[in-house]
């Protein structure tokens, strides 16, 4: 196991540091994000344009046509600009479209024939060429979105922050972007309707990895998560309060209501994926509950509905992970510096990020799954970085070999492109550029390094205080202990299952989960005394009003064993 300090170790103030480590300077201004932080919708370039196209279309009572895009981001911008438009006007003229898989905009084919506006929320900004189509009909087109744009189009209204040089903040999604339309419509109409939606804001922010560093995006995300008003998402939180404990924030949004929902946009049939967007409109539908020969509403039956996709999901997930695994042993692809492996016939499309985060745990290094398309004699598909390589940005890494067609996306998670004659060419090349790189050496970035017999409780309780805090580029920190000494009868396995590991030293509580008795045996064997580095999170576990502070074991060394020492 290596680890290695971020910063400076510095111990006298944590908050201070694990925040510096983050890039954050202005602490008390991040700590403290308030609604003078928010930038006024009007930056936004266009907006006012398409405040007065969908007007004109809803005055006119001519129809509406909302493509939803395939994540929670986009699912949240769609509900929100529905629900608004239903809510403000009189029977509005809406039709919506989810897409069959995990395509994004909007496809020209599925566009009803008597539409006057589609509308494409968190999507279509590069989508010139069905603008023009589209445009060339009569038909107008608004786009709601912030994903990076070549050129502004010329043959739809585009309010996208990436291309308004007045609005600062970059990091807002398609979610943000809708709620800026929104107020601007609340503006016009002299309503205040645009708020009642700062849930489905949040939702959006987060489940789209928002750079939680930027205040205003904090802003809403803190906002919205303060007051759940839409019923499904209730329902949600509901469903996973054992897991989250009942509280709601940012990290927990993300562990555990965001991969319900994209597991359905993965992995759901289209009647479920209809099902989970009619719960998040706020349906008064009822759904027949068989098991208990009762109708119940539809919020409570989406949200098992959701828990039940997702664990089918994670059933095939690691059956496609296995059958990589396979692959990856028969042609010795392991020995490359970059996972490059061919899935066109082992793998759901759909379920191609998902496996490539579990093939990255398994070989730590960068993963690319790519796909055969006979049209184009290409090679497409996800890249995933390996956070912990040396590698900070892949995507710039594969750009700057030239031999692909696109690399577009997140730096550590997009989609790439190749021609099949230049792949062979690519993995030589990688392998070339980082043959003096240990790119499989996993190493932990801690925030502090402190000796066992050091360890203040009250170190870790302000640690833990910090939890509503951590989200992304905001990580919870981790922390390494060193030389932390037991006998080996104070390494316990528990839990009627034997999968939990505890030490106690100290008043502290090591803690290790889905742990096992063979584990457990693997330590006791070494010896009497065991001289452990433990790289793990802060915890406080409460119990009948009783505080245990608590470190939850990520990964640990047994540097040395002793004889047992007697005292006399």
């Amino acid at each position: 196991m290596k680890y290695e300090v971020i910063g400076k170790n510095n111990l006298l103030n944590p908050v201070e540091t694990i925040l510096n480590n983050r890039g954050i300077e202005d602490i008390q201004s991040f700590l403290n994000v308030s609604d003078k932080d928010i930038i006024p919708w009007h930056k936004l370039r266009n907006i006012d344009k398409a405040v007065e196209c969908l007007l004109k279309h809803i005055q006119n009572k001519n129809k509406l046509f909302v493509q939803v895009d395939s994540d929670f981001d986009g699912i949240s911008s769609s509900v929100m600009l529905i629900n608004y438009l239903r809510h403000t006007f009189d029977k509005p003229n809406i039709q919506w479209r989810l897409q069959e898989g995990k395509q994004h905009g909007v496809i020209l084919d599925t566009v009803p024939e008597d539409v006057d506006l589609v509308i494409i929320p968190d999507a279509g900004s590069n989508q010139f060429k069905e603008h023009r189509v589209l445009a060339e009909k009569g038909i107008d087109v608004i786009v709601l979105d912030h994903h990076e744009v070549t050129r502004e189009s010329s043959d739809a209204v585009v309010v996208n922050n990436q291309c308004s040089p007045d609005y600062t903040n970059k990091s807002l999604t398609g979610a943000g972007i809708v709620y800026k339309f929104l107020q601007a419509l609340d503006n016009h109409l002299s309503v205040n309707h645009a708020d009642n939606y700062l849930d489905l804001v949040s939702m959006g922010l987060i489940a789209d990895v928002a750079d939680s560093r930027e205040l205003e995006t904090r802003y809403y995300m803190n906002k919205g998560l303060s007051k759940i008003q839409n019923k499904f998402l209730k329902s949600l939180f509901e469903k996973q309060s054992f897991s989250t404990k009942g509280v709601i924030n940012i990290v927990n949004t993300q562990f555990y209501i965001a991969p319900l929902v994209n597991a359905a946009v993965r992995s759901g049939s289209m009647q479920e994926k209809i099902q989970m967007m009619k719960a998040f409109l706020e349906s008064n539908e009822l759904i027949y509950n068989q098991r208990k020969e009762e109708h119940e509403d539809i919020f409570t039956a989406t949200a098992r509905l959701l828990t039940n996709i997702r664990a089918r999901q994670n059933r095939l997930r690691d059956k496609g992970t296995e059958l990589i695994s396979e692959r990856v042993k028969e042609k010795n692809l392991h020995e490359n510096k970059v996972l490059i492996v061919n899935v066109t016939d082992i793998l759901d499309k759909n379920l191609t990020g998902l496996v490539a985060n579990r093939l990255i745990d398994r070989y730590k290094r960068p993963i690319l799954l790519i796909r055969y398309d006979k049209k184009s004699n290409t090679l497409s598909g996800s890249a995933r970085g390996y956070n912990k390589s040396p590698i900070k940005d892949f995507k710039e890494f594969l750009s700057n070999t030239k031999l692909f067609n696109y690399c577009e996306g997140h730096p550590q998670a997009f989609g790439v492109s190749i021609d099949v004659e230049k792949i062979i060419e690519a993995n030589n090349l990688i392998n070339e550029k980082l043959k003096d790189i240990e790119i499989d050496t996993e190493v932990h970035d801690v925030d502090f390094i402190v000796p066992a017999n050091q360890l203040s409780p009250i170190l870790i309780e302000e640690i833990n205080d910090l939890r509503d805090v951590w989200g992304p580029n905001v990580e919870e920190p981790l922390i390494a202990i060193n030389n932390l000494e037991v006998n080996k009868d104070e390494v316990q396995i528990m839990g009627s299952k034997k999968n939990t590991l505890k030490i106690v030293h100290r008043g502290v509580e090591y803690i290790k989960f889905f742990s096992s008795e063979k584990e457990w045996n693997s330590i006791v064997e070494q010896g009497e005394r065991l001289v452990l580095d433990i790289v793990g999170k802060c915890s406080v576990n409460i119990w009948k009003d009783k505080k245990t502070p608590q470190i939850i074991i990520e990964d640990y060394d047994i540097i040395k064993t002793k004889k047992k020492q007697l005292i006399f």
